[in-house]
């Protein structure tokens, strides 16, 4: 009622400023000649021209005599353009109407003042807005009190916010079986698979693992990498398994409010309860299950309240039977010990990121809508997707598709899915190159430095391409490599291996040094600088790849991402300045060596280095297996 209201009072409003400011002016000669300044102007010998030529219905003179507004005798659909002005010397004023009479053109002569037309209109328009502004303010007073009073409504009420929305059991469990979203879907980790398989097992035959003795899990934590499948698994365990799902995001029970998030909490696991058995999905938990007491502000918030009654459902007084709590975290790290414990989540599993079988089984799975060529093998883009993600291996199959469509091609080649790799891992290389021909040697001598180096020590590593082609992310050039299948699958690194990457790290440095000099590197090197301290220190700090600190563990290291600034603070420092000093001493120092000896290494090979270079200049490109080609033919 209080809309239509405000929509009458508002189209009064605009009809009475309407009536106001838009006058009917054709009849009026005062206010044709106040218009003057919108009509567009033109020349006097133009305007001589158009009364000749019959183009002109009549003219106004304004009071002064040195203005002459032409009314045109074609239309407009624009009432303003029937009109143009000229200024004129008022010397002219009798020739003009002697012509004007003689062509049968009607002269008017304006007697009325020459009133300023911007404050007409200023006038015209606070007289419309004062007859907009009253209703407004009425309209916006009644709706700002009928809110205060929901308000105090819902403060006095908290359930009100939530308890009269409860969830709908069946609505997630139908969207996941639309989508057809099963556990065939998951094409990850063969062990998580078969864990998931055995959930859906508990629910759907409960009664045969309760005579064996064996109870149901009462919460899954589903813990990894973003992209690895966490919440897919939870919504194809929701499709297939003989049960109601409710599904909800950690975020939905944060609130402005205190209690307003335990009221949530409490509703959730009622509206559970009473569905038996059910499935409760809490997806990115660690927004509401974060380490109490973390914060330097150490007061009972509203966060820790929700966590508080979260705690309390998952294993308190209340009958859980046949209620299934999962959950999906990337932040395991984060989460309060209590939160973790068995009785709340009993089966804590890590998603990984999927290893070179899987990942060829992923990219099966999102090729299967897809057109590939014969000369794509997906073995390969498996070995070089190291690292990958689920959700990455099918965004860069949707970026292959695009490309291929962008090329006017539905069938998508090999060389398209590498460009797509390139661009994903670099970022988009850039079509024209302006850089001079300095600026190019200096990018192809530093990358020389690191692709020749990956290549002399090929027992370790897999040199894939080197590349002088800028990105527009800043990168003048570009290396790709890894360690073998068998070394990174493993995870057993040695001390010699990651000696031998820091030396590759340090080689785009030590190649501008011999070519340039120490006084003339070039700041092209700060990512790499980046890495192989950051790879340093935890060699020293973690991994007891030290020489005096061999025995050496530092948490700092490890947890430097520590998000809990106030824990941190009451801990204070767990080491001595001493050995503070000698850790930092002896990972400068093992960067040291290594760019020493990245600098002796390539020295050695400079003949090697000349060759590599020009060829990059030529073909900007150079596989791994050309410069292998290259190495084995100079030894």
């Amino acid at each position: 009622m209080l809309a239509y209201i405000f929509l009458a009072l508002l189209l009064n409003g605009s009809i009475a400023f309407k009536r106001r400011l838009f006058m009917n002016y054709n009849k009026d000669i005062n206010n044709i000649i106040r218009n003057k300044y919108y009509y567009s102007e033109l020349p006097y010998n133009k305007l001589i021209q158009n009364i000749e030529s019959h183009k002109i219905k009549q003219i106004y003179l304004s009071e002064r005599m040195d203005t002459v507004i032409a009314e045109d005798i074609e239309k407009h659909d624009n009432p303003i353009e029937d009109y143009t002005v000229t200024k004129i010397a008022p010397l002219v004023t009798d020739s003009l109407v002697d012509l004007s009479i003689k062509n049968q053109v009607n002269t008017v002569f304006s007697y009325a003042p020459d009133p300023n037309t911007y404050q007409q209109i200023a006038t015209n328009f606070l007289y419309g807005a004062q007859t907009l502004i009253f209703p407004f303010l009425l309209i916006a007073s009644l709706i700002s009190a009928f809110r205060m009073f929901r308000m105090n409504s819902q403060m006095s009420n908290p359930t009100s916010l939530f308890g009269n929305n409860q969830k709908d059991v069946n609505k997630d469990k139908l969207q996941m079986q639309k989508a057809n979203i099963s556990l065939s879907s998951f094409a990850g980790s063969p062990e998580i698979f078969q864990e998931c398989v055995e959930v859906v097992s508990y629910l759907k035959n409960s009664s045969i693992y309760g005579l064996a003795g064996a109870e149901i899990p009462r919460g899954i934590l589903l813990e990894g990498p973003p992209g690895t499948g966490k919440t897919l698994l939870a919504k194809a365990i929701a499709s297939e398994a003989d049960a109601n799902f409710i599904s909800i995001a950690a975020s939905e029970f944060v609130e402005l409010y205190v209690g307003m998030g335990a009221s949530k909490i409490r509703n959730l696991f009622n509206t559970a309860r009473n569905n038996k058995p059910c499935i409760i999905f809490i997806d990115e938990i660690d927004a509401v299950g974060r380490q109490r007491g973390a914060g330097i502000n150490m007061a009972n918030d509203e966060r820790e309240q929700t966590l508080n009654q979260l705690l309390a459902e998952m294993d308190g007084f209340a009958d859980n039977k046949d209620i299934l709590i999962m959950a999906a975290t990337n932040r395991r790290d984060v989460l309060d010990a209590a939160l973790l414990r068995p009785g709340r989540f009993d089966r804590i599993l890590n998603v990984p990121l999927p290893d070179v079988d899987s990942r060829k089984k992923i990219l099966n799975v999102h090729t299967q809508n897809k057109f590939l060529d014969d000369s794509v093998s997906l073995e390969l883009i498996a070995e070089l997707t190291g690292g990958f993600s689920g959700a990455q291996l099918k965004n860069l199959m949707n970026e292959a598709a695009i490309l291929s469509a962008r090329n006017g091609n539905v069938i998508i080649t090999e060389k398209i899915l590498l460009e797509a790799l390139d661009k994903l891992i670099v970022g988009i290389v850039k079509k024209i190159d302006t850089r001079d021909d300095e600026a190019r040697r200096r990018v192809a001598i530093h990358e020389t430095g690191h692709a020749l180096l990956a290549t002399l020590y090929n027992n370790y590593f897999d040199l894939k391409k080197v590349s002088i082609q800028s990105t527009y992310n800043g990168a003048g050039g570009f290396t790709v490599f890894n360690e073998y299948k068998n070394i990174s699958e493993s995870g057993l690194y040695t001390k010699d291996i990651l000696y031998k990457r820091l030396i590759i790290g340090m080689g785009g440095k030590a190649a501008e040094n011999i070519f340039y000099g120490n006084e003339h590197v070039s700041v092209g090197a700060v990512q790499d600088l980046k890495q192989t301290n950051s790879l340093a220190q935890r060699m020293v700090g973690n991994y007891g790849m030290g020489n005096k600190l061999e025995t050496f563990y530092n948490e700092d290291v490890d947890n430097e991402r520590n998000p809990f600034l106030g824990r941190s603070l009451s801990t204070g420092g767990k080491y001595s300045d001493n050995t503070k000093e000698r850790f930092d001493k002896e990972s400068l120092e093992l960067v040291k060596k290594a760019y020493l000896d990245a600098k002796t290494t390539l020295i050695e090979n400079k003949e090697s280095m000349d060759i590599i270079i020009q060829k990059l200049l030529k073909n900007e490109v150079l596989t791994g297996k050309e410069m292998i080609e290259f190495i084995s033919k100079k030894q």
